[in-house]
């Protein structure tokens, strides 16, 4: 309590920070300090499935947007535009940020599990 008697304003977490040159593991150390910051942890595991699902749905608007997939003629030229790109790279940010945040309710080191996969990955053939 504040001394006029008035409640204590709860103290705002700390704003996530990202170094340059940031790992694997800080980037998913930064998306747990970004849900935090904003308060998402108690968000489940399904959620953020489901979540990250309409960020896939969003990402390929986008990409389809950059070839002009089925736009309508009047909605400006033809081809990618540094706008259209952009708007992609957006896209594949809010992609990443639900997996980081998957992968951190399950504990999963993604730096690892990339390389364990993509080295078994090397071992496959495809037909």
């Amino acid at each position: 309590m504040a001394e006029d008697g008035s409640p204590t304003p709860a103290a705002e977490p700390p704003r996530p920070h990202l170094p340059a040159g940031a790992t694997m593991a800080d980037f998913q150390r930064y998306i747990h300090d970004l849900e935090a910051f904003h308060g998402w942890l108690d968000v489940d595991l399904v959620h953020n499935c489901f979540l990250m699902g309409e960020e896939v749905g969003e990402l390929f608007k986008a990409v389809r947007k950059v070839n002009r997939l089925f736009d309508e003629p009047e909605k400006g030229p033809a081809g990618a535009t540094a706008e259209r790109v952009a708007h992609v790279g957006e896209e594949l940010v809010d992609v990443l940020n639900y997996l980081l945040a998957i992968a951190n309710r399950l504990d999963i080191d993604v730096e690892a599990a990339f390389r364990a996969k993509n080295t078994a990955n090397l071992a496959r053939t495809w037909d």
